[in-house]
């Protein structure tokens, strides 16, 4: 069945101020749109902020076979695709000559704006439809709705609470202070660690998964980091926020689900832990399969997702899901978010089975990661095949660049295959110390 992909994985309905995204947020949207080009089928047509190159097509194709003259690219060429671009009728005529009643419909996130981008294009509903067209996957990526999902099913989540008001906010900051040295602030709708921040008594702590941290001296110098959260006495003007213990040992990990539109039991499709960054100390990659975390922990954690999971399907959600969580070093595992769309990690499962199988976890380990000044695409490509760190076939390893932006360079995104940790690490180490030498990171 022929598709139609949407690249909206920035939306107004997935964050609540969307004006306020820092620049390199709305400059990183078009690598995480991009990623869907991994996931096309010949004769999909895919709506993505900025235009895929020729290049980056081609280079996809000789990976996974696609023929790149089928494909349809429609593009407002900006960092975002807003509702007036979407809602237009230059770009609905443009697809409706493109597409069929019997299309399926992919968003990144299938939220109220691309309801009714679907409902303009004469796409046939379905029994999820009426869910979506509520608002009913946005309800899976809001923090606040999260915390009281999870108490409800009984899943681990670290103390804390959802604040609206300033009041809500100094009293639940003084009590979790009272009991650990550090706490993190969270908008209610937000991404890659925008619009959250740590407030802690510790000067030394790495404020991993925020932008910045708040030190204070004690409970009783909390008036920057409340007015950081910008609430009011008596409401949110910029979104709620949510309020827990902050955990700096833990390894964060992640599992993704398909939840079918039958009575079948969600589907998990990936595992793994989520990589650093430095500076910021936010996400930047991920490590598949899940391993190496303390014995016991990982049963517990992939048990209680695909709870997670199955209560999420029957309440009427269907599409991919994908569950975060923190493991202690004693093992303790606390989950923190859902996200009900597209993933981060989506197209990761997706190229290995292309390249390697499915069943590619048996043999395989792989590594993704993010170079923040990569060269034009065919230069970067050109110098990985030229120093053998390219994915090759025959030795059944290598790196394969997942996601650059214009023909001029900029920011890219990679993975590394490979039999084993060590033989990742170490082709990783090898295309950085290339980087370096050529002035690129």
């Amino acid at each position: 069945m022929a598709r139609l992909w949407l690249g909206n994985s920035r939306t107004e309905h997935m964050i609540d101020r969307i004006d306020l995204l820092r620049e390199e947020s709305r400059v990183n949207n078009s690598l995480v749109a991009m990623r869907l080009v991994w996931l096309l089928g010949d004769g999909d047509v895919v709506v993505l902020p900025q235009p895929a190159t020729s290049t980056f097509m081609e280079y996809v194709a000789h990976h996974t076979g696609v023929d790149p003259e089928s494909i349809h690219v429609i593009s407002p060429d900006s960092d975002i695709l807003t509702q007036d671009f979407l809602h237009s009728e230059d770009v609905l005529q443009q697809i409706r000559k493109l597409i069929g009643p019997d299309w399926e419909f992919c968003p990144y996130i299938y939220d109220r704006g691309a309801a009714i981008f679907a409902q303009e294009l004469g796409l046939a509903p379905d029994r999820g439809q009426s869910f979506m067209g509520q608002g009913g996957a946005e309800l899976f990526n809001s923090k606040v709705i999260f915390r009281a999902f999870a108490s409800a099913i009984g899943a681990p989540i670290p103390d804390g609470m959802p604040c609206m008001t300033t009041h809500d906010l100094s009293r639940t900051l003084e009590r979790l202070l009272e009991n650990t040295d550090s706490v993190i602030v969270k908008r209610d709708r937000a991404v890659g660690g925008n619009g959250n921040y740590v407030v802690t008594t510790d000067p030394a702590l790495a404020a991993l998964g925020a932008f910045s941290a708040i030190h204070i001296e004690s409970s009783k110098t909390l008036d920057e980091a409340i007015a950081a959260a910008g609430l009011t006495a008596t409401h949110a003007p910029l979104g709620e926020v949510v309020v827990e213990e902050f955990h700096p040992d833990c390894i964060s990990v992640y599992a993704e689900f398909l939840c079918d539109r039958t009575d079948d039991a969600p589907r998990m499709l990936s595992s793994g832990k989520l990589r650093m960054a430095e500076d910021p100390p936010v996400l930047e990659g991920f490590e598949i399969p899940l391993a190496g975390v303390p014995e016991g922990s990982q049963e517990t954690f992939l048990g209680e997702a695909a709870r997670m999971a199955h209560a999420i399907q029957k309440i009427g959600y269907f599409g991919l899901v994908n569950i975060d969580a923190v493991i202690s070093s004693n093992g303790d595992v606390w989950f923190n978010e859902v996200n009900a769309r597209i993933g981060g990690s989506t197209h990761l499962s997706r190229i290995p089975e292309k390249l390697v199988g499915p069943d590619w976890t048996a043999t395989h380990i792989l590594m993704s990661g993010t170079i923040s000044s990569a060269p034009p695409i065919r230069t970067l490509t050109e110098q990985l095949s030229d120093n053998q760190l390219s994915w090759n076939a025959e030795r059944q390893e290598g790196i394969v660049v997942v996601s650059a932006g214009a023909e001029t360079g900029g920011k890219a995104e990679y993975i590394v295959l490979a039999a084993g940790w060590k033989e990742a690490r170490d082709l990783e180490v090898t295309m950085q110390g290339l980087l370096a030498r050529n002035g690129f990171r």
